[in-house]
């Protein structure tokens, strides 16, 4: 009895595992853009609630991976986003996919248009480059569609990304965590923070910005840290990402602010912190209050 109970579990694990990973096939695309997808969202007030962070509150019809990539490091170090995306619905999901490639204007880019079964989370490995057919550093636009391929307001999606990268002379891996955060992840005007971050001998800080505007945008980045202070502008094109390094100081442990120049748009803001040592790293999603 026991061998055939032990038989009958393992097969239903098999099963289960097997029903993980089914069918993520790509769909024809209707000519749509990143830019008309983002013409298309509402006009938000500076003031509005906002959901934020969906991968620890709720799954949404919409979010943002800030940061993904497929791209060559310094020092034998390549980087790759592996992805999973989950749709809580009962019938196969459609969802449209924008590379927001950094540096430059995405507007004209062209959404890509994917299937998710029913109940179903998929795992995608070196998602930017093996699906997508992009590389560099960028953020990925997720967003549910109907049968034509218009907005869902039915979609019950959520997501997570890590970016990772062999570790140079040694066999493991370094690695960050983005979590789907929600497309009116931060609004206008309002500061947002970013905490936990640090810059010395030791560690280096990048600063992200995802801008999901039609126009073009400046923000001004705070930097407070236990040993200095400093503050410096970051200019991001229209519908477009950026990272850059911190101004060179020793900040010791440190809380970023945002602030962009406009209002009525959204955007989304991190900060990512390295080990110069050990390629350790970690990141901080920036928040309004």
């Amino acid at each position: 009895m026991k061998v055939r109970t032990l038989l009958v579990l393992f097969s239903v694990l098999t099963a289960s595992a097997a029903l993980a990973q089914p069918a993520f096939r790509e769909i024809p695309s209707n000519g749509a853009t990143i830019g008309d997808f983002v013409r298309r969202l509402p006009r938000p007030s500076d003031g509005r609630m906002r959901p934020q962070v969906i991968g620890i509150d709720a799954a949404d019809t919409a979010f943002l991976f800030a940061a993904a990539g497929s791209l060559q490091g310094s020092g034998g170090t390549y980087f790759r986003s592996d992805v999973t995306f989950i749709n809580h619905r009962s019938v196969d999901q459609r969802i449209a996919v924008g590379w927001i490639a950094q540096g430059v204007d995405n507007s004209s880019a062209l959404l890509q248009y994917f299937v998710i079964p029913a109940n179903t989370p998929v795992i995608l490995s070196d998602f930017v480059f093996q699906t997508l057919g992009k590389s560099g550093l960028g953020a990925v636009l997720v967003t549910g569609v109907d049968s034509n391929l218009n907005p869902d307001s039915s979609a019950l999606l959520n997501g997570f990304s890590r970016i990772w990268t062999p570790q140079p002379g040694a066999p493991g891996t370094v690695s960050q965590g983005f979590p789907a955060v929600s497309i009116f992840d931060s609004v206008g005007s309002v500061t947002a923070y970013a905490l936990g971050n640090r810059q010395d001998s030791q560690y280096r800080t990048n600063v992200g910005v995802v801008n999901l505007d039609s126009a073009a945008h400046d923000w001004t980045i705070g930097v407070n840290g236990l040993n200095g202070s400093t503050s410096f502008v970051v200019s991001v094109l229209p519908v477009s990402m950026r990272q850059v390094s911190l101004p060179a100081g020793n900040y010791g442990d440190l809380a970023l602010s945002y602030q962009a120049n406009g209002v009525g748009f959204t955007w989304s803001g991190y900060g990512a912190s390295v080990d110069n040592i050990s390629g350790d790293s970690w990141s901080a999603h920036a928040q309004q209050p």
